[in-house]
């Protein structure tokens, strides 16, 4: 029990697949799109070899027209096996059931006695298939009047398979009714023509004596069409010295189909090339594929099983083991290259399923792709949870709430471009009147730069304790984050402001610029910055300090940049004189008010555009300082 738990669950899936293929192929529960293939693949292989030696009588409705209506008085039946006999026909086959005695019945038997190579035709019920080699029928729907079976050369029923789509692929070969095994029409027909015993002659069959027919063409372009009304014609135009519509010697030799064909008539059917067929050119098609040699051959179930497993299996693990796209295109081209082969095999003779295979293919592809679907979403669910506690966990080094100092106002915006974020800020109250604001952001995005920045804003606060002068703190941070993250660094800027004097202190490594708005001039200045390497590039680094003053009512403001590297749609950055127009159409209202505008500002400007980087922004807002 512990070895079967131990199984992994594919190992279970890949099992009940190969359990459920089992009845899926037996039963065949959607046996008429297999049908469809069928014929697909019927019209699209090459047209089968037609014997010259074979000749359709139509009795069209050019005949009807001139004779008379249907059946046709039998004495006409006479007359056409004399004309024929003489001609030189080799063989005779009526499609037309002689059940019911006419008064010319003498006649027509003395006409086939003296041919003495008809045969004539006899019709079933079908009843239940046994095994391989013939199907059961306890009635005789139409036999052959008595008159005419010694003159005849042989029989044959004309009973065909109707398949569940309603169109005729397969005859039964033979028929066994009482003691009898009766062959189909066409052939004991072949079997005449070939000098063969019926049962000395092997042919492929399914169950029930099922016997595949191989129609060779379309009803118009099959075998040699004659008129069964013009033959009579020509011959009694020839006997009377005049030149006939038809050259009669083309019966010589020849086998001979005789059947009705008229519009209307109840002997026409579908089949797989076209909807209405005349089954005098099933009867043709069997007797042609017997004398060529060309058969199509239903494939046994065990082939069916077999392949519909190798097919599952290769789709199994194409869909297990790809991405979603390429599991697509794998599946995609596992069933094209099925088709290739089933259709080789179809113009070989052998019909093998081709619905079914694609059926599993599709199937196989939609239930992993499901379920790899549904455990992505449980895992992105998972991992939306960890990274809400890890952004939560982020925020908790952030600043919370930003304290409002003596003559200094501090306000921020920070915007992650994933859950997480590079970027880090702090606002630390040193002696005196002293204020410190440090903002640095970590190369990259996400968890990798989350991480990093936990770690610097740590060693910030810690190092901003010990020293107030900026340039004293970066450098010792610059050393302690040396070599503890290959190939990532920290740009970073940090500005100690005395609220008193005004006098602030800046030290720059590798950050984005300082913009000091002053309210004499109503201008914004880029303050001129030494800037130095970013932090965790180099062990030992100096940095220098840049001094300026503000007075009241004036601003400083500084970023990252995610914030003028912003893209719209069109990939048009936002821009640093964007920005400067931003602060300076709103620089009325108060650091809170101005981030939000700047923030709108942004957000109208990249339309919803996907955010590439992280956003960070600070204002430092002088209106008390005295």
């Amino acid at each position: 029990m512990k070895f079967f738990k131990s199984l992994p669950l594919r190992f279970w899936a890949l099992c009940l697949g190969i359990i459920f293929i089992l009845p899926l192929t037996i039963f065949k529960p959607f046996n008429n799109y297999e049908l469809l293939t069928y014929d697909w693949r019927f019209r699209l292989k090459p047209v089968a070899r037609q014997s010259p030696d074979i000749i359709l009588i139509e009795i069209a409705d050019d005949t009807l027209k001139n004779l008379g209506n249907w059946p046709l008085p039998r004495d006409f039946h006479a007359d056409l096996v004399s004309v024929l006999k003489e001609e030189g026909a080799r063989l005779i086959v009526f499609d037309v059931l002689f059940s019911e005695p006419t008064v010319y019945d003498e006649a027509f038997a003395g006409a086939l006695e003296q041919a003495g190579n008809v045969f004539l035709p006899e019709a079933y019920t079908i009843g239940t298939k046994a095994g391989r080699k013939y199907t059961g029928s306890d009635l005789l729907l139409s036999g052959i009047l008595e008159i005419l079976r010694p003159a005849m050369k042989g029989k044959g029923h004309i009973n065909v398979f109707v398949d569940s789509d309603g169109k005729s692929r397969s005859v039964p070969l033979f028929i066994k009714y009482k003691n009898e095994l009766v062959p189909h029409l066409g052939f004991a027909a072949a079997c005449y023509w070939l000098g063969i015993n019926e049962k000395d002659i092997e042919l492929p069959v399914s169950e029930g004596s099922a016997f595949m027919v191989n129609y060779p063409a379309r009803w118009e372009k099959s075998f040699l069409h004659l008129s069964y009304f013009e033959i009579l014609k020509s011959y009694s135009q020839k006997k009377r010295g005049l030149k006939p519509v038809l050259d009669l010697s083309v019966l010589k030799g020849k086998a001979c189909f005789i059947g009705l064909t008229a519009v209307g008539t109840s002997d026409l059917k579908p089949m797989p090339l076209e909807n209405i067929y005349p089954m005098l050119g099933l009867q043709a098609s069997v007797f042609n594929s017997i004398i060529t040699g060309q058969f199509i051959t239903e494939a046994p179930s065990s082939l069916d099983l077999l392949l519909n497993w190798l097919i599952f299996i290769l789709a199994f693990f194409i869909c297990l083991r790809l991405p979603v796209l390429k599991a697509f295109l794998g599946s995609l081209t596992l069933g094209v290259s099925y088709f290739v082969f089933s259709f080789v095999l179809f113009i070989l003779g052998l019909w093998v399923n081709l619905f079914y295979p694609f059926f599993i293919i599709a199937l196989t592809y939609v239930l992993i792709i499901a379920y790899r679907v549904f455990n992505e979403t449980k895992r992105r669910e998972l991992m939306e949870k960890e990274l809400d506690i890890a952004r939560t966990i982020q925020r908790s080094f952030l600043p919370e709430q930003l304290s409002s100092f003596e003559g200094l106002t501090v306000a921020s915006y920070i915007q992650p471009a994933k859950f997480v974020a590079g970027d880090l800020y702090d606002v630390v109250k040193l002696d005196g009147s002293k204020v410190g604001v440090f903002i640095g952001d970590v190369s990259g995005k996400g968890v990798p730069a989350a991480l990093i920045m936990a770690q610097t804003i740590s060693f910030f606060r810690m190092f901003s304790r010990d020293h107030h002068e900026p340039k004293q703190v970066l450098e010792r941070l610059n050393k302690e984050l040396y070599g503890k993250f290959s190939g990532r660094f920290v740009t970073a800027l940090y500005i100690v402001v005395d609220t008193t004097t005004g006098e602030a202190s800046v030290v720059s490594a590798g950050h984005a610029p300082v913009l000091l708005y002053q309210k004499d001039t109503h201008k914004i200045t880029e303050v001129e910055l030494d800037s130095g390497l970013p932090l965790g590039v180099m062990e030992e680094v100096e940095y220098t300090e840049v001094k300026f003053n503000v007075k009241k009512q004036d601003k400083v403001l500084f970023f990252t940049d995610g914030l003028f590297e912003a893209r719209n749609p069109g990939k048009e950055e936002f821009g640093l004189e964007r920005v400067k127009k931003a602060i300076i159409e709103n620089i009325a209202f108060s650091g809170e008010r101005l981030t939000e505008a700047i923030k709108e500002r942004l957000t109208a400007f990249t339309s919803h555009a996907v955010q590439h980087d992280d956003i960070t922004l600070l204002v430092l807002d002088f209106d008390n300082i005295k």
